[in-house]
């Protein structure tokens, strides 16, 4: 499997893939818009952010410094001090990792909001509802109706009920979550980690928040499938 990382390659499969990103606040395909709640392509929320937690799409970034432009269009920068801790999903990184056009969580510090503490690179994700698991491929329909292909491989991990799953516990009619990469076909996504049981709505509907602690939205940096399962 493919693993492209570089911020331009997200950017440019919005298109391709039309893809369910839930990369917190903005969906890829605008930097300053958000979508509908029921979207597959919708950021992860709706939902205020906590005290000391800032999110956005990366507009500039130094070694000492990160900027960000939030759902409001309004860019806010961060010092980055040698404490500032960084981490993509669940995979601990360095500030070299960080490139223009990720969307990022930021954890403030809680004496001084304008230091960022640890910085989350908010990888892109697609959940929907498996229609056929075939070898390495699986396959969704998202809420919108439309087909996704998700790509597995030996590396990718599965969670299930907050327990360590496998492949084979993915089965047609499954509701999943799968975070990763943008294939180098720019039309499906490889997979480093599946959730499987889409978190419910207090109404009964399919949830999209248990990617990170925080909730929906840019929540805070958190460990995937984190919040409720659906069973």
């Amino acid at each position: 499997m493919s693993k492209k990382n570089m911020a331009v390659k997200r950017v440019a499969a919005t298109t391709a893939l039309g893809v369910g990103l839930v990369t917190g606040g903005a969906g890829i395909a605008s930097a300053t818009s958000s979508h509908s709640p029921r979207d597959s392509t919708t950021s992860t929320s709706a939902t205020p952010s906590p005290a000391n937690f800032a999110g956005g799409v990366v507009t500039a970034v130094s070694s000492t410094s990160i900027s960000v432009k939030d759902m409001d269009a309004a860019t806010s920068t961060y010092a980055i001090t040698s404490s500032t801790t960084f981490s993509e999903g669940p995979t601990t990184v360095t500030a070299s990792a960080l490139a223009l056009g990720q969307h990022v969580g930021i954890q403030l510090s809680a004496s001084d909001d304008s230091t960022a503490t640890s910085i989350d690179i908010q990888l892109p994700a697609l959940f929907g509802t498996v229609t056929s698991v075939a070898g390495n491929s699986v396959v969704i329909t998202d809420l919108e109706g439309f087909s996704r292909t998700i790509v597995v491989d030996s590396s990718t991990s599965y969670t299930k009920s907050g327990v360590t799953a496998s492949l084979s516990d993915i089965v047609v009619g499954s509701g999943i979550i799968a975070e990763g990469t943008v294939d180098a076909n720019l039309t499906s996504l490889d997979a480093t980690s599946v959730v499987i049981g889409l978190p419910s709505q207090p109404n009964g509907g399919l949830g999209i928040g248990g990617l990170g602690a925080g909730g929906p939205g840019f929540g805070p940096p958190g460990t995937n499938g984190a919040g409720a399962q659906a069973q």
